[in-house]
């Protein structure tokens, strides 16, 4: 369901919005940003379609109880949308990103604890009740992104045509500067890639999506179902969880770590 914009600026945001996601960029939280932007600009009776510095100002103002990255992640937004407008012709003030460093720190898996992720993995089965699930699709899930260092919604907006198993390398479309990268393929992971094709092909999917990752039916996996799974994972294989906003994280998978296994 799109959101209703109700300021000078609401046909342009919707027609941006629709502009990024048909590039391809994941643009789920832009509509929430852009619409605390849009509520500010109805509060100053803004009628020129341009984003002035006074209201780039007080919506860039850090809010109470507000992150660092969730206040830098909103400004950026800002950011491109007044670029877009200015394209346009409607000369905008593009607001200056602030500076933010991530103070996380990420889980190193063992060598150990990863044969045991991969054991568990394998292990995995559906629930009687619920053939249609994202299961089938875990095991070469957690090899991808603890092989190739991607990122996890990176990983689960791969379409079949973007995994070329001949040359063995995926091709992640539209990532910084809306380029796209080419990732190789380990030999054991090409592997596991074409098995998991083969099984995936068996499903009787009755959607028209060509998502590498899907349940049975063809729908995409989406991040909550992989991260449930994930937290399941760990459970069994005996790797405590610091709850959640504490990891591990299913992106600590992806952590450059010299002592990844590199075959499974």
């Amino acid at each position: 369901m799109n959101r209703i914009y109700y300021s000078v600026f609401g046909p342009y945001i919707l027609k941006f919005i629709e502009l990024k996601n048909s590039l391809g960029y994941k643009y789920q939280d832009a509509g929430w940003a852009l619409a605390s932007f849009d509520h500010i600009a109805m509060e100053k009776d803004v009628f020129e379609i341009a984003v002035t510095k006074e209201l780039a100002d007080e919506y860039c103002k850090k809010r109470p109880n507000e992150s660092d990255k969730t206040r830098y992640n909103r400004i950026q937004i800002l950011s491109q949308f007044a670029r877009y407008l200015s394209d346009l012709g409607f000369i905008s003030f593009i607001p200056k990103l602030p500076q933010f460093k991530s103070t996380f720190t990420p889980y190193i898996f063992s060598r150990d604890q990863m044969q045991t992720i991969f054991k568990v993995c394998d292990e995995l089965a559906p629930s009687p009740c619920n053939h249609n699930t994202t299961v089938y699709a875990i095991p070469i899930l957690i090899r991808l992104l603890y092989s190739t260092g991607i990122r996890i919604n990176e990983a689960l907006y791969l379409t079949c045509n973007d995994i070329n198993l001949h040359e063995k390398y995926l091709v992640l479309r539209n990532c910084k500067n809306g380029k796209d990268r080419m990732v190789p393929l380990s030999d054991s992971l090409a592997k596991a890639c074409e098995e998991y094709f083969m099984y995936r092909n068996q499903f009787p999917s009755i959607r028209k999506e060509n998502w590498f990752f899907i349940k049975p039916d063809g729908s995409q996996m989406n991040r909550g179902s992989a991260y449930r799974w994930f937290r399941r994972i760990l459970f069994f294989a005996n790797i405590s969880h610091g709850g959640r906003g504490h990891g591990p994280r299913l992106h600590d998978l992806s952590y450059p770590n010299l002592n990844k296994i590199q075959t499974f």
